[in-house]
């Protein structure tokens, strides 16, 4: 016989750097749909400012009283606050006042002009710390999708609620506005 070797099979060391965390594929959609929409509205900023200065864009800069309604059907909650988009495209809202007038959850977002009356925007706000009617306890995250008409608009939204301390998302809940123009 030729002499031949034998080599052992190779052996596999994992080390710490090896191991990987799963990710569960919802919390993998979530985040990719929030990037999607966040993508979305960086490509078409170009576009809409150029809408906007041919005339072509939504007026929707300024303070707007908006009744946010979240979920649908007889459970559906409906909360009033104050939103102001920003003519730096940013929106702000002071969230809803709490039985001593001082709002809640504030949040910030982005917004973009879609067409000559239609906009979205982004917006994220603090949610209760304990679960509340219609709520869930941590980060909120809200796609709208607007039409302006005169001095009001509607939207609809798709959200997701994320719990800081273990990653946990729920969602989508489907939420609606209703948003009139202050002064």
């Amino acid at each position: 016989m030729p002499d031949t070797a034998t080599i052992p099979p190779a052996t596999a060391a994992h080390s710490a750097s090896d191991t990987r965390r799963r990710v569960s594929p919802r919390v993998l959609a979530v985040w990719f749909a929030v990037l999607t929409v966040l993508a979305g509205l960086l490509v078409t900023a170009a576009d809409s400012d150029q809408a906007r200065a041919h005339g072509r864009g939504p007026a929707i800069t300024g303070a707007w009283e908006v009744a946010v309604t979240v979920g649908t059907g007889p459970d559906a909650t409906t909360a009033v606050s104050r939103f102001v988009f920003h003519d730096d495209r940013t929106v702000t809202t002071d969230g809803t006042p709490d039985e001593n007038g001082v709002p809640q959850y504030p949040g910030t977002g982005y917004w973009t002009a879609r067409g000559k009356s239609t906009f979205s925007f982004y917006v994220t706000h603090p949610g209760p710390s304990e679960p509340a009617e219609g709520v869930f306890p941590g980060t909120v995250h809200a796609v709208h999708l607007g039409r302006l008409s005169g001095d009001t608009f509607t939207t609809t939204a798709t959200a997701f609620t994320v719990l800081e301390q273990d990653g946990t998302v729920f969602g989508p809940v489907t939420v609606s506005a209703r948003g009139t123009r202050l002064g």
